[in-house]
């Protein structure tokens, strides 16, 4: 963990790709971390200073892959120990702020919303940030490509990607696991603010704002 994925093409951008979503209600959006070529090293390092914070404040090991749902629900012990609810509420937020603080970092969400279907309503979502990606490289004449978790087995992205035909965005998203990678990671803690800015689900309450209050210069979810 902690190093930036190679993309073996000539790009100005790449984006660093997650999903959320809440399957019982149809919501379903994917949030896009860009991160422009060669600034990757400087974001990872104020990124490893904060794990280094962790590890010192509260044992959480430095290679430990923070998963946003599972993290705040309060499960999995990093490094053995059980992080009170509080201070991983207080961890995310940092997380949040460490992102907010990159000035090179950009960041797109894209939601769908209402669809009975889950997979279809993950297939909008993910056509909308397709779209909107190109869109925005079309504006500034670049191109870009696309990193986002998974294990290989996805047929989604490729067969968008071809729907989509993104002439900015040369190559289907490459499929990287999130416990490799930190940008994966970071894009995981922002994209699960967002479903709860949109969602304002009672249970988490809490984190209604954090996405507004933490991420000062992200555009707000755009509904596809």
């Amino acid at each position: 963990m902690g190093t930036a994925i190679k993309i073996d093409q000539p790009v100005d951008h790449t984006f660093y790709v997650d999903e959320s979503g809440i399957p019982s209600t149809g919501l379903a959006l994917y949030t896009a971390l860009g991160v422009p070529t060669g600034r990757a090293p400087e974001v990872l390092r104020a990124w490893r200073d904060l794990r280094n914070q962790w590890y010192c404040e509260y044992g959480v090991p430095k290679d430990f892959e923070l998963h946003a749902t599972n993290f705040l629900s309060g499960r999995g012990r990093p490094g053995g120990r059980n992080p009170a609810k509080i201070d991983r509420y207080r961890m995310a937020q940092a997380a949040l702020d460490v992102i907010g603080a990159q000035p090179s970092i950009s960041i797109v969400t894209v939601y769908t919303e209402g669809l009975e279907h889950w997979g279809r309503a993950k297939r909008q979502a993910y056509e909308g940030l397709l779209r909107r990606l190109d869109r925005r490289l079309a504006e500034s004449g670049e191109r870009a490509a696309l990193v986002v978790d998974g294990d290989g087995s996805e047929h989604l992205y490729e067969e968008v990607h071809q729907q989509v035909g993104p002439r900015h965005i040369p190559f289907a998203a490459t499929e990287v696991p999130a416990h490799t990678s930190a940008l994966i990671q970071m894009a995981d803690v922002v994209a699960h603010s967002a479903c709860q800015a949109i969602a304002r689900q009672h249970s988490r309450r809490f984190m209604w704002g954090w996405y507004s209050r933490h991420l000062p210069k992200a555009p707000a979810p755009e509904r596809c």
